[in-house]
């Protein structure tokens, strides 16, 4: 958890920061009904949680290089806006939600005897999961909203403020990318050319994500 944590230390607002730390030092299911669930160990060689690629296939991907990609996004395009639009997006929310949105995915899969994942049998996904988390250890409801909704338009919880809409693509663009050029396409230096099907299956993952 060093690296998310962090990563929680760019947060400016104190109170949001120690809860995004306290979280994170203290990583578990509150209720006693889940508590049987324990998630995946973070591996010593820099990952954090390996998991499926939500909408893509039965792919994995690193957790930790996503969310840390996903701050950075979520930093610039904080910047971008207020110069070139004047749109004052908060900063803290987007990050602290980009820590904490995918992390439950850790109580969803397990590693089975034969090093596949398989899932845990938890009857809520991961979403859910951290909303009702996140709800019990008192997160500002701006926070939770951006994790809730950051499956997007056609998930229980459409985006609702500029900044859980932007979090929803640049979490969707993100996916995209660890996909096709990480996983499918690995190539080097090649310029990248997607068939007309490959784009129209990323438009459809992309509303799934």
């Amino acid at each position: 958890m060093k690296e998310l944590i962090k990563l929680a230390g760019r947060i400016k607002d104190e109170k949001l920061k120690k809860k995004v730390i306290d979280f994170l030092k203290d990583f578990r299911l509150s209720s006693k009904d889940f508590k049987k669930y324990t998630p995946e160990k973070i591996k010593e060689a820099g990952s954090l949680f390996v998991v499926p690629s939500s909408g893509f296939g039965p792919v994995e991907r690193k957790i930790l290089e996503h969310t840390i990609t996903l701050v950075e996004l979520c930093e610039d395009v904080v910047k971008c806006f207020k110069k070139n639009y004047g749109l004052e997006l908060n900063r803290d929310h987007l990050i602290a939600a980009a820590i904490l949105h995918d992390l439950m995915k850790a109580f969803e899969y397990k590693r089975g005897e034969t090093g596949e994942l398989e899932p845990t049998g938890v009857m809520l996904d991961h979403t859910m999961l951290a909303v009702a988390e996140l709800y019990v250890r008192d997160f500002p409801e701006e926070v939770i909203h951006i994790v809730a909704s950051h499956y997007g338009e056609t998930g229980p919880t459409p985006p609702r403020t500029f900044e859980a809409l932007v979090f929803h693509y640049l979490d969707s663009l993100t996916s995209i990318i660890e996909y096709y050029h990480q996983v499918k396409k690995k190539f080097d230096k090649k310029i990248l050319f997607l068939t007309e099907e490959e784009l129209k299956k990323i438009g459809e993952n992309a509303e799934k994500s």
